[in-house]
């Protein structure tokens, strides 16, 4: 294990810590500048990761030198900081220490990662940083760096104990990761919030959505898949960003599809994977899914992180009648809730169910998805 690897294992053991109102120290101005202007800032409740990825891959096709930096990983950290050249973390460790130290911080996991991130941009002359945000906005840690260009993905309940209770509110959240941003990019989002973006937030100089940039393509947004969504949304950004490239030229890129996010295992039987880990999240794997599977059932392996408003979750997938109900055991996986909980509701609902260990997944005959957690889902990917 390197150094940076030991240092992350001691945060990681650890609550994240809130330190915006320091972060901004560790930047000299210049970098403050490079950084709000060559950032593409990603919010959003679902869909951050894979847009964010798109764009990048996009780049990286047109030799556009980027960064892309997400959260969380599946596996390994290395994961959230994806760049053209061979990074050597360890080397950018040392500042983060020191500006730890000097300043009597405990920095959080996800601060350290986004100051390391940040430092490789600076370092090696790329032209993007392509900066997915973590829960929110506003008070967000990517905040810092005010970008003057903003991707905002979609809106809907995730975190209602920090973001608030009220879709306005939520998006409130999301829009403040910058107070001045020249162009936002707005994903498949409902056309009151988009409404609501135009008469209230006056930092915002231009702002194109994706269901006006696809109706002038002759392209019908209520037929295609959340994953195609997300990667019409990256075309959208760049082709209002690089004046030499048009949506043709775009759309012909073939990009890689982000792992962990409706990734296929097996196709006889249809296998797949999913983080999705909120409503709107599961409703749109449920939707997609229902587009590949022709048989009418299909068994669902599921296993939610602590803290999830797994009640709604679960009231959705009882409507959508699975064929059968796996609840992945106690144990398996980071911050997991306990199957006594998860059965709990489910016996209240009246729904049948059984617990299995995760290797019943691959094991099982039957179309089948497993879901409710990224971390989940790392677990999972460790032992193919």
């Amino acid at each position: 294990m390197n150094n940076l690897e030991s240092y992350l294992l001691e945060k990681s053991n650890k609550k994240g810590n809130k330190n915006l109102n320091v972060i901004h120290s560790f930047f000299s101005k210049n970098d403050l500048k490079i950084l709000k202007n060559n950032t593409i800032s990603i919010v959003g409740t679902n869909g951050k990761s894979s847009t964010a990825f798109n764009i990048h891959n996009l780049l990286k096709s047109l030799k556009i030198k980027s960064l892309v930096f997400t959260s969380p990983h599946l596996v390994d950290f290395k994961e959230r900081i994806s760049a053209e050249e061979n990074i050597q973390y360890d080397e950018f460790l040392e500042s983060v220490k020191i500006f730890e130290r000097d300043n009597n911080l405990n920095l959080g996991y996800f601060e350290v990662l986004f100051l390391l991130a940040c430092q490789i941009f600076l370092k090696n002359d790329l032209d993007y940083f392509v900066c997915e945000a973590g829960i929110g906005g506003l008070y967000d840690t990517t905040s810092v760096i005010q970008s003057k260009k903003v991707v905002l993905t979609s809106i809907s309940y995730d975190h209602t104990e920090l973001l608030g209770n009220k879709l306005e509110d939520i998006l409130r959240q999301k829009i403040y990761i910058s107070n001045n941003i020249d162009l936002l990019f707005i994903g498949d989002i409902q056309e009151d919030l988009i409404n609501n973006i135009h008469t209230n937030y006056n930092h915002i100089i231009l702002a194109n959505n994706i269901r006006d940039y696809l109706y002038e393509k002759n392209i019908d947004i209520d037929k295609v898949t959340s994953q195609e969504k997300n990667q019409y949304l990256a075309i959208m950004a760049l082709d209002v960003l690089l004046e030499n490239k048009s949506f043709d030229d775009l759309i012909s890129i073939k990009v890689p599809k982000n792992p962990g996010r409706f990734e296929i295992i097996q196709n006889e039987p249809l296998k797949i994977i999913d983080g999705a880990h909120n409503i709107e999240g599961v409703e749109r794997l449920l939707s997609d899914f229902g587009q590949l599977n022709e048989s009418l059932f299909v068994d669902l392996f599921i296993g939610f992180k602590k803290g999830k408003d797994h009640i709604d979750i679960l009231n959705l997938i009882k409507s959508h009648k699975p064929n059968s109900i796996n609840l992945i055991q106690d144990n398996t996986f980071f911050e997991q809730e306990t199957v006594t909980k998860i059965a709990s509701y489910l016996d209240k609902i009246e729904q049948k169910y059984q617990v299995v260990h995760i290797d019943k997944f691959m094991e099982n005959k039957n179309p089948c998805i497993l879901l409710g957690s990224l971390y989940l889902i790392g677990e999972f990917k460790k032992d193919i």
